[in-house]
């Protein structure tokens, strides 16, 4: 209407604010630890050697564990008894030994005696009668003089002489007396022959007393 009051205007509209958004919050990046990480390995590469050795040890699906330490029992019992006959063996070679060197003494007495029963004068060791029967019996000419004269004609004469060392053997054999066995071997032995002779006699009265001695009892 004319002249009548004016229409209000129309309200004004909100103006509307815009906020800006809010800031966002990163989480901190991580922090790298060298040795926290350095100790992790070393924990793990532990625990593998330890699951290794344990396999390694683990008895062999089958065999108890029991075995395996009755197994060990029985290499100590073997070790054991082997360290007894060792030790009885030993023992044994040990009385071996003194029973031979109880021998050996008796032997060297043995022998004294009879050494002392040898005349040293020449014209008594001539004159000694000796037991030609006991000289045949146990073969003393082959078995003990032989030898004895081959040693001294090597001595002597520098070599062997196997026809003279049967000669003078023989000459035993035939209970042939020192003075012509002397006569015998001079030609080859010249000054030597004396010296030869006296030495084989004592040899030939040796052998045969202690030939004579009776043996002792086992």
């Amino acid at each position: 209407k004319k002249g009548g009051t004016p229409p209000a205007p129309p309200p004004d509209e909100p103006q509307k604010v815009y906020l800006p958004p809010p800031p966002v919050t990163l989480p901190p990046p991580p922090v790298f630890d060298v040795a926290a990480e350095q100790e992790k390995k070393a924990a793990e590469a532990a625990k593998k050697a330890a699951t290794a050795s344990a396999r390694a040890v683990r008895p062999a699906p089958g065999k108890p564990v029991a075995a395996i330490f009755n197994a060990d029992e029985e290499e100590d019992e073997k070790e054991r008894e082997k360290q007894t006959r060792k030790k009885m063996k030993l023992e044994r070679i040990d009385y071996g030994e003194h029973a031979l060197e109880a021998d050996k003494k008796a032997a060297a007495q043995t022998a004294k005696s009879i050494i002392d029963q040898i005349p040293t004068d020449t014209d008594e060791l001539f004159a000694f009668a000796i037991n030609w029967d006991v000289l045949d019996k146990y073969c003393i000419a082959e078995s003990k003089m032989r030898p004895w004269i081959q040693r001294k004609l090597i001595e002597y004469l520098g070599e062997e002489e196997p026809t003279l060392t049967d000669y003078i053997t023989t000459l035993i054999k035939q209970h042939k007396n020192p003075t012509e066995v002397m006569n015998e071997v001079v030609g080859i032995l010249d000054s030597d022959s004396k010296m030869f002779v006296v030495k084989m006699w004592r040899m030939l009265l040796f052998e045969v007393l202690k030939a004579e001695v009776p043996a002792a009892p086992s």
